[in-house]
């Protein structure tokens, strides 16, 4: 007998022919329908910018190689005079409406330019590169801000210039930074499509209430922005604006308009914190621990430096820091004048405080704390001229910590123990 007869064969099943059709016309009309909605966003996307094309462009790879290589031919900045007069007959010649938009356009990008090989410095300049979708989010909505409650009105506004940007970044979910713009300058937006059905004030008030434009937006694709900048930028956005200069002058002022208030004084010091990224570190903390100020010895490293602005996601830009020259004798000064009383972070075991062991009501209202680099620490003259210096308790295996979770304990502590 025959084994194998008894060995069932599978059975392959039926094919609905009617069935598979109707599963391949639902792919036809979902990929049909994908594709209508890209043209509608890409669509939408181009009658935005051309609406709003008096503070909009839209650059493509093609756009951005034509202007950079105009740009020995307008950049006059290093030429002496008769390299400048030729340059000007050159241009002079070309068509002078095309010329002047490619100037336009060439000045919006070359802040951006070349970044990979930038110091990173905004000394030279005293304009700022700020990176990432949240820290340009944050600068839309701050620089549309005049004077709020947590605003004081003592604090300079911060004036962007442009940003530049991906299309899905500004145009699509979940970034969306269109809508941040809209928002925070809703007057500008007002819709006015409907202008013809108003009367003349109507229409004259709201012609009037559009006055205040936004930045600059450049709306680059992925590569043309990677062609702008030297390297393919992840993080889909960027924003350009003014450094914002606050002086020793400004912070006795400010200082005293917070005495009266009675509401208490905030201040971080920092002694030659010269690690970008650490210093963008300790000012994010200082920012979510509610300092008000943040003083600069004269050797620390720039705060607009992008990569510190990076780390801190943007708050370097918006609390004030101030440099000073001679950071004990500030120190001393505020102490007299507002009795502000200062402690020096240490890792010294003789420190005559212990964050850990401070009681609640041991800080005084109106304080200053000090941090010093992770190299030497705080130099010797800026100890002296405080009032306590305070350290963190740490297990006997471990005698210090980086500056930038020190500012985090320290801050947090420091605030919870005040009077």
């Amino acid at each position: 007998m025959n084994s194998n007869s008894n060995t069932s064969q599978p059975t392959r099943p039926l094919v609905n022919g009617k069935q598979i059709a109707e599963i391949k016309r639902e792919k036809f009309r979902r990929k049909a329908q994908k594709k209508l909605e890209t043209e509608q966003k890409i669509e939408e996307k181009k009658k935005w910018l051309q609406k709003y094309s008096d503070f909009s462009i839209f650059l493509d790879l093609n756009d951005v190689k034509t202007l950079k290589s105009l740009y020995g031919k307008y950049d006059m900045a290093h030429d002496d005079g008769d390299t400048k007069r030729r340059k000007r007959q050159r241009i002079d010649c070309g068509d002078a409406s095309s010329d002047e938009e490619s100037r336009r356009r060439l000045d919006l990008i070359r802040p951006y330019m070349d970044l990979k090989n930038s110091s990173g410095s905004a000394k030279q300049n005293r304009y700022f590169i700020a990176e990432g979708t949240e820290s340009v989010r944050m600068l839309i909505e701050q620089s549309a801000q005049k004077n709020t409650p947590d605003r004081c009105e003592d604090l300079h506004p911060i004036k962007i210039h442009s940003i530049i940007t991906k299309p899905s970044s500004f145009f699509e979910k979940p970034t969306l930074l269109r809508k941040n713009l809209e928002m925070s300058f809703s007057s500008y937006f007002c819709d006015n499509e409907d202008s013809e059905n108003k009367t003349k004030e109507a229409t004259e008030n709201l012609n009037n209430s559009r006055n205040i434009s936004p930045m600059q937006v450049i709306v680059a694709s992925e590569d043309a922005l990677t062609e702008i900048v030297g390297y393919n930028v992840a993080r889909g956005a960027m924003a350009c604006g003014s450094v914002t200069n606050y002086s020793e002058d400004w912070l006795h002022n400010y200082i005293g308009k917070k005495e009266k208030q009675d509401s208490g004084i905030r201040i971080l010091a920092l002694d030659k914190i010269d690690d970008t990224a650490n210093l963008g570190s300790i000012i994010r903390s200082s920012a979510a621990f509610g300092i008000h100020a943040i003083v600069l010895s004269d050797d620390c490293c720039d705060v607009f430096y992008r990569r510190c602005v990076r780390v801190s996601m943007g708050h370097a830009l918006s609390l004030p820091s101030v440099r000073v020259l001679n950071l004990a004798s500030t120190i001393r000064n505020l102490r007299d004048k507002y009795g502000i009383v200062s402690y020096s972070a240490v890792i010294d075991k003789d420190a005559d405080m212990i964050l850990e062991k401070t009681l609640k009501g041991g800080i005084s209202k109106n304080w200053l704390c000090v941090l010093g680099n992770e190299g030497n620490g705080i130099s010797t003259p800026v100890v002296s001229a405080c009032n306590h210096k305070i350290r963190i308790d740490m297990t006997q295996n471990v005698d210090s910590l980086s500056v930038g979770v020190a500012a985090g304990i320290l801050l947090h502590g420091i605030r919870e123990r005040e009077e």
